[in-house]
């Protein structure tokens, strides 16, 4: 693919206009998504009118571009996260009508440490005080949905996070290694984790890994809630009831979920 003359390719800077567009900015002028890429005013307008040709910009009724329907139809045919969003919906829609708090369903991202948020209903129909919004992401080693993924990841893996964890320049209550290391044991014996004030200083959040062909952890289901509202005893039983469904849907082989009592706190 053609480069510019900053050496940079038509595809690095076409993800760049698509980054442009956020929930809180979804439609831009070619002078404002200039500004948001740093590209020329011009080079941005080309680009972008580029993809209103193909349906993956749309124009809206005073000009501006903002993501194209197509684009969705594109990412939704065969995207794997949208199996398991979809999958995974129904286990989601059931935790959320026995606890009416923020449920969410989330996948790791190793390379950049992060879990993206793919689903989440919200607490009685609000959206305030939880960050994992869809499409948001966070840090594994910060969110409770983060450390029930990484408590069964590969011991490689979990070492590998643990030492970027602890080298962060911004490293997280829970990110100083032995510590970290011994919350991912208690995780992997408990088959749960909980996590005090990580998505809001007066929230609290359970989460449970979902398990996919061969045991590999996939993801995992989360519920938030106020701290005044912790209810392990309602949360747990129907949390890790939809993480065992959602696991055995995506193939999964029926095992213990944790070698401990997941009731413990």
């Amino acid at each position: 693919m053609a480069n510019s003359a900053s050496g940079e390719s038509v595809i690095r800077r076409v993800v760049r206009v698509m980054e442009a567009f956020t929930r809180e900015r979804p439609a831009l002028t070619s002078a404002e998504l200039a500004r948001a890429t740093g590209l020329s005013t011009s080079t941005a307008y080309r680009l972008a009118a580029g993809l209103a040709a193909e349906g993956l910009l749309a124009r809206t009724e005073d000009g501006r571009f903002a993501v194209g329907a197509r684009m969705w139809e594109l990412a939704a045919r065969s995207n794997p996260l949208e199996e398991f969003r979809r999958r995974g919906l129904p286990f989601l829609e059931g935790v959320h009508a026995a606890v009416r708090q923020h449920v969410s369903l989330a996948v790791p991202d190793l390379e950049s440490g992060t879990v993206l948020y793919i689903e989440r209903l919200d607490r009685h129909g609000n959206a305030e005080g939880n960050l994992g919004e869809v499409a948001a992401r966070l840090a594994l080693t910060g969110t409770s949905t983060g450390l029930a993924i990484l408590a069964h990841e590969e011991p490689g893996v979990r070492e590998r996070v643990i030492a970027a964890a602890a080298a962060s320049p911004e490293p997280s209550a829970h990110d100083a290694g032995p510590h970290l290391r011994a919350t991912l044991a208690e995780v992997r014996r408990t088959g749960y984790s909980r996590l005090v004030g990580a998505l809001g200083e007066d929230n609290v959040g359970y989460a449970v890994p979902v398990f996919g062909a061969g045991r590999a952890v996939i993801g995992a289901v989360s519920v938030v809630m106020p701290r005044d509202e912790d209810r392990a005893e309602l949360v747990l039983p129907v949390l890790v009831a939809a993480g065992r469904g959602l696991s055995r849907a995506m193939g999964a082989e029926r095992r213990p979920y944790g070698v401990g009592a997941w009731m413990r706190r």
